[in-house]
């Protein structure tokens, strides 16, 4: 049996793009990106630099192993330096890529130092085939069709970032426990605060869903992630045209809804969402929170590999209207089943995606998808609800547990 190495890192993007470069027979891959760009992390698993960075990548010939170049700002070179260090896989049997950091000058565009790498490292261009993704930017692709390479796109990053690897899971896992983490303190908050006829109020002052989101924000970044600008407290209608200012007292009664989608180190996101109330008369809000909870329930049971993750949404919409509420696409007067499921990673919206065909749209064993419902009233407000779910061949389960209340509960009690 083959040993095992320890896997303390997520396996990079590299793999799918060997087994595409070598399927095609193609002399190479080049994916260019900025910071933001998750196809880049997920190639290179560094987060520097901040300015626009290439990735090449080379198959092994007779006489030179794979080869994959992260083309950077000579100034970042130290920054990307930990790209050299990552792991391509946990097989001792496993080729291994070898791996450099190449620096430009300031007067270096990207796709020419890409164009130098690849003029070094093969022992032909013209008429020779690069894979690219859809989005090469133009001017790096003029620079390689100057160099007389022929572009043939390729989706392998959209492919193989429909599944996770059990590394990747690890990384979701501890991003959703951070979540959780946030949302207790939220819903403590929400739990120790006291009704008045101006909204709530929290220690003697004004509680506004800045002041919480504050509170909230703090213990993601105790708990190692960063709330990344996804933590989103409010208190609306499903119109606005009665939403809460975000420095006014939170209403008393009133839906609040509290959703976080932190990013952990590795740049992986957390999706939790739940609504509660404070000093709720429990008609409407409890029909609706009852008809959410069944709708994610339903969303969780329905995914599974070979689903379209449309239809596990489709399935969410279904189980909150059994309960008397209007479909999503119903007049917006009327109260109305909400339901989203997609994939979700380095980026908080990512494959499988609906709407995008088999390819894109397919859960397979090892996807993790985020998935909500709820009920949007244009009267009384929003429930929602919302979670993160692995799939497996037959069946999906929650990546971490969190309860469900409507009246906000003081969850950092031990005694609880």
């Amino acid at each position: 049996m083959t040993a095992k190495r320890p896997d303390p890192l997520p396996q990079s993007g590299l793999a799918a793009v060997r087994e595409a470069v070598d399927d095609a027979d193609a002399a190479g891959f080049v994916h260019v990106g900025s910071r933001r760009d998750p196809d880049r992390r997920y190639l290179t698993r560094v987060d520097a630099p901040d300015r626009e960075a290439a990735l090449v990548f080379m198959p092994s010939t007779d006489d030179q192993p794979a080869r994959a170049v992260y083309c950077v700002p000579a100034e970042t070179t130290a920054d990307a330096a930990p790209f050299t260090r990552c792991e391509d896989g946990i097989d001792l049997h496993v080729e291994a890529i070898e791996r450099r950091v190449d620096g430009r000058n300031p007067r270096t565009a990207t796709g020419q130092q890409v164009r130098s790498v690849l003029a070094d490292g093969l022992a032909a261009t013209e008429g020779e085939t690069l894979l690219v993704p859809r989005g090469l930017p133009h001017d790096a692709a003029v620079f390689l069709q100057d160099g007389g390479y022929e572009l043939q796109s390729t989706s392998a990053l959209v492919t193989a970032r429909v599944t996770k690897t059990p590394a990747e899971r690890d990384r979701l896992r501890a991003v959703q426990t951070a979540a959780t983490a946030g949302l207790a303190r939220a819903e403590a908050v929400l739990a120790a605060s006291e009704p008045r006829a101006e909204g709530l109020t929290f220690e003697g002052e004004p509680l506004s869903a800045v002041r919480l989101a504050r509170l909230l924000n703090g213990d993601l970044a105790a708990a190692g992630v960063s709330p990344a600008a996804n933590t989103t407290i409010a208190a609306e209608t499903a119109s606005d045209t009665a939403a809460t200012a975000p420095d006014d007292p939170l209403p008393v009664g009133t839906p609040i809804r509290l959703e976080v989608a932190p990013q952990g180190p590795a740049g992986y996101h957390g999706h939790l969402i739940r609504t509660v109330a404070v000093d709720s008369d429990g008609g409407w809000e409890r029909r609706a929170f009852v008809a959410a909870a069944a709708g994610l329930d339903a969303a969780v049971d329905h995914a599974a590999a070979g689903v379209d993750v449309a239809a596990v949404a489709d399935e969410a919409a279904a189980e909150v209207g059994a309960y008397g509420f209007a479909p999503p696409d119903a007049e917006p007067t009327r109260a109305r089943s909400t339901a989203a499921a997609h994939g979700i990673g380095l980026s908080t919206h990512e494959p499988p995606v609906p709407g995008r065909g088999r390819e894109r749209g397919e859960l397979r064993p090892g996807s993790v998808i985020a998935v909500s419902a709820g009920v949007a009233d244009p009267d009384r407000g929003t429930i929602r609800l919302g979670t993160l779910c692995s799939v497996t061949e037959s069946r999906a389960d929650r990546l971490v547990d969190y309860p469900t209340s409507l009246s906000p509960v003081d969850r950092l009690d031990d005694s609880d």
